[in-house]
């Protein structure tokens, strides 16, 4: 028996528990997008729809796009589609030297917190009704 750390691009015990997972869950949909101008990345977000809940992993603006509402278009448009098809709730996590206030602006309620865990930086918990 070896343990090894497997770089990102393996994605065998992702699929092994979604694998896993299917036996309670009835519908997971990949929600992830981009917002693109002229080919270039201006922003994008990682999230997924699991049954009655969003998920979102990542949200990423290019440091010369913030401030235009790419965030927002981005994380209402996941919403917005999760909720089409059935999400009740949406959770998420973030860094204080990421952007809890955005989310607090966004409708998002903070339920959990570590406090410096990331240099004088705290893990933020957030959940939102869809």
């Amino acid at each position: 028996m070896e343990l090894r750390f497997a770089p990102e691009e393996e994605v065998a015990p992702r699929l092994l528990l979604g694998e896993y997972n299917g036996q309670f869950v009835q519908s997971v949909e990949d929600l992830s997008c981009v917002m693109e101008e002229a080919g270039r990345c201006l922003g994008g977000i990682n999230a997924f729809r699991i049954d009655g809940l969003l998920m979102v992993d990542r949200l990423w603006v290019a440091a010369d796009q913030r401030g235009k509402a790419i965030g927002t278009k981005l994380l209402s448009a996941v919403e917005e589609k999760a909720r089409s098809g059935g999400a009740k709730q949406a959770e998420l996590n973030t860094f204080g030297f990421q952007a809890p206030a955005f989310y607090e602006k966004m409708g998002y309620r903070l339920f959990g917190s570590l406090e410096n865990v990331v240099g004088k930086y705290g893990h933020y918990f957030y959940v939102k009704d869809l």
